[in-house]
This record gives structure tokens, sequence and C-alpha cells, in this order.
């Protein structure tokens, strides 16, 4: 950032990162506050379990439930005016504690949170599941993404067919160990 010589905010949400920067983005083009808004986020494989959870040089036996973090990059540039896409709506999360005691089960542990801000967001547009393309977590991991499908079909919303975990994407927990897989959420719609 030193380089490009511009203003910065610098924003650590963790795995919801990317998505936060877009919302921040977004509300500063629509307040007047800028035309332009680039937003950039990057991980590096383990540098959270280095900070806790699983410090690597305890060398401890990760349990089934545990998630890998990704070493990967995104990057979008928000303008004012254009053909899209757009981000039309806003729908922050908050946290949401289903009394998951095991910090290895983060998927377990996030997905009540995952829920509240899709059940918010289905509410506050009067949408359903089906209205989107689309829809993807980034840290719930297999235990997770099933948790999260079947909460939300107890409440009457089956987000089975265009429902993603990226960790589940990403990681192929068969062929390359990594447990549960890889939270935030992006709702994608075509609304261009």
């Amino acid at each position: 950032m030193k380089n490009l010589n511009i203003p910065f905010f610098g924003v650590f949400g963790a795995c919801s990162t990317f998505v936060e920067t877009n919302l921040l983005g977004s509300m500063m083009i629509d307040g007047g506050f800028a035309s332009n808004v680039l937003c950039a986020c990057s991980s590096h494989f383990c540098s959270a379990e280095k900070q806790f959870r699983f410090p690597l040089e305890l060398g401890n036996q990760r349990p089934p439930s545990a998630q890998w973090t990704v070493t990967g990059a995104g990057a979008t540039t928000l303008i004012k005016d254009g053909n899209g896409p757009f981000i039309r709506t806003l729908t922050p999360g908050k946290i949401i504690d289903m009394g998951i005691k095991d910090s290895a089960n983060m998927g377990a542990a996030m997905a009540g949170a995952a829920l509240d801000t899709l059940l918010t967001h289905f509410n506050d547009t009067s949408r359903n599941p089906d209205y989107y393309d689309a829809i993807f977590t980034g840290d719930l991991g297999y235990i997770g993404k099933d948790i999260l499908t079947d909460l939300a079909s107890q409440k009457g919303f089956d987000i089975s067919k265009n429902y993603q975990d990226c960790g589940v994407l990403i990681f192929d927990k068969e062929k390359q160990d990594t447990h549960s897989g890889r939270f935030w959420m992006w709702l994608y719609c075509k609304c261009f």
C-alpha cells in the first residue's frame, strides 16, 4: 500500500475480511465519500493456527472437526457507475453463541451466526434462497455446512440447491487429509 500512495483502511475480520471490505467500500460509495474503491484481502496457510487454535509448533493432533486455512487472495474494484454486477443490499452478521465449547469445531460454532445472517437477510429483503444463483460461506467446512443446511431447513428455507462452502470447494478432505475443510458469507445473483 505504501507504493500506491492512496488512503486505505486495514480491515481485519479473519475469514470475513473480503466481504467486509466490499460492504464498507459500497457504503463509502453510496454515502458519497468515494467514487472508486479497491477491496483486497489475503490470507496465508496456517497463519490463524500459529496465533490460536492449534499452534503448529506444539505438534497437536488435529481432530476431524478442525479446518485448515487457505493461502489465497482476492480483490474487487467497486465503482459508482457501471453495468454491474451491483451490491444492492447489506446484511452484516453478529455473534450467535450456540454453546459450542470445542475450539477446533469452528464450523459448528459459526453455523448459528451464518443462519442468523441468512434469516435476517431473507426477512429484510422479502427474498428466499431461490432468488440467488449461489450462496457461499467461507469457513464452515463439511461439518458446519451440514449443520447450516439442516438449521435452515428447520426454519423453512431449503438452501441445499444453491449453497456451498468454500472450504468444501477448495479442500478435498479424503485426498488432502484436511479434515473438515475451510466463514464469510456471500450471496450472489445475476442482477444486471
